[in-house]
């Protein structure tokens, strides 16, 4: 068994997304967090698959994976970054996944762990199709999505808590969820792109090669 566990995953995408919405009101116009988040996520699918030069740290908290004891959100760019509200938006998409690459290369390329596929879960997938390609990207691997994938870890406890109830005598947690709750669900697979693969690749060795400065911000700020 093994694990990648990363402390930071959408937080700082629902961060940018109040200010969004903050950005409306004082416009006069009251707009449904739902429709901020669909915004960014299918402006993200138009962003260059590197992000143009756009980066972003969603770090609120510590990450053991790239030796932070503390996070700080951060957001750069270069200065002749094609800044566009596509690659902002996809930036933030690949800050959510780039932790959860850097711990996946370790146990793919050194561990030598083979997948075969991933399956999605969460918010990060509401929006048909982004999130799973981009997450496909990051990981070179099919990423599957049930009609089930809005739902995240409290639906996930919820399953336990039914499975442990209502479980058959030597019925497997494996048995319960594929035979009893995702019997009759559907699913849909994204394969990776060669292209998006590499745009990923290169973001996150600017994100890794960049993470000196995100440490002197935890240090000065």
């Amino acid at each position: 068994i093994a694990m990648v566990h990363c402390n930071n995953c959408t937080s700082d995408i629902n961060a940018w997304a109040g200010i969004f919405q903050g950005f409306g009101a004082k416009l006069g116009q009251r707009i449904d967090m739902g429709d901020i988040f669909t915004a960014l996520f299918t402006a993200a699918a138009d962003g260059d698959a590197d992000c143009g030069g756009v980066l972003s740290y969603n770090y609120l908290s510590g990450e053991s994976v790239t030796g932070l004891d503390e996070g700080r959100p951060m957001f750069v760019r270069k200065p002749d970054a094609n800044f566009t509200f596509a690659n902002f938006s996809r930036s933030l998409l690949y800050s959510a996944l780039s932790t959860l690459k850097i711990g996946m290369d370790i146990l793919l390329q050194k561990e030598h762990v083979s997948l075969k596929l991933m399956m999605g879960h969460g918010g990060f997938f509401k929006t048909p199709v982004v999130g799973q390609s981009i997450l496909a990207a990051a990981l070179n691997t099919p990423v599957a999505v049930m009609e089930t994938a809005g739902e995240g870890g409290p639906w996930g406890m919820a399953l336990l808590a039914a499975y442990r109830v209502n479980k058959k005598d030597g019925e497997a947690l494996e048995d319960y969820l594929s035979e009893r709750v995702f019997a009759d669900s559907k699913q849909s697979v994204v394969e990776p792109e060669a292209a998006q693969v590499a745009g990923f690749d290169a973001y996150v060795k600017t994100f890794v090669n960049a993470l000196p400065a995100e440490k002197e911000a935890v240090k000065g700020m």
